[in-house]
């Protein structure tokens, strides 16, 4: 059901997505036919329900429906494991995995550096704290040899803290900038999910 477009970007920039749809649905074999029918009937439901020019009303289609590979990828792994599992093709079930893997890398990329910021912001804020309690142990220390270490740290022999007291307007400083910017990261993922 593809619409009529006046438009050559138009008609291009649909071509290009379709295409895109169509290399991973043919990995995913006979059963995802009428997956593009059904996708295309969807951006074309969306485009007759806005307004403005074709490319401007296919773009906004197609963001909202967002990369193929995102969306397609755990559907086909999801498939090629089924039926390899019915008819006991490993390969079929390798192909579904390689689908899985790649669908749950971008996220759990996303997850490990979600929960690594939001250690360095705990670390930030526990020196906030830590340093009138325990300060001979945090801050920047520069080492007897020469080498430079920073945090909460265990053994601070012949180290010399070179920050003194400023590493507490600095961590929390620092605590708040992750904290702001994970917050911000956080509204932009919930937008691109959307």
């Amino acid at each position: 059901m593809t619409p009529v477009f006046t438009d050559p970007a138009a008609r291009r920039r649909w071509g290009a997505y379709f295409a895109e749809v169509q290399r991973l649905l043919a990995r995913a074999g006979t059963d995802a036919v009428g997956l593009r029918d059904d996708l295309e009937a969807h951006v074309a439901d969306s485009m007759a329900a806005s307004s403005g020019s074709e490319l401007a009303r296919l773009d906004r289609a197609l963001s909202q429906l967002g990369r193929p590979a995102d969306y397609l990828r755990p559907l086909l792994a999801d498939g090629l494991i089924e039926r390899g599992t019915r008819r006991y093709s490993q390969v079929t079930i390798a192909r579904g995995l390689s689908h899985a893997v790649l669908a749950g890398s971008r996220r759990t990329a996303i997850a490990l550096g979600f929960g690594f910021a939001y250690l360095l912001l705990a670390v930030f804020a526990a020196m906030a704290i830590l340093k009138p309690l325990w300060g001979e142990h945090v801050g920047v220390f520069r080492n007897a040899d020469g080498t430079i270490s920073g945090g909460i740290v265990a053994h601070t022999d012949g180290a010399r803290e070179l920050l003194g007291w400023w590493s507490i307007p600095i961590a929390l400083l620092l605590a708040a900038l992750f904290y702001v910017a994970l917050a911000r990261g956080a509204r932009v993922l919930a937008a691109v999910r959307a």
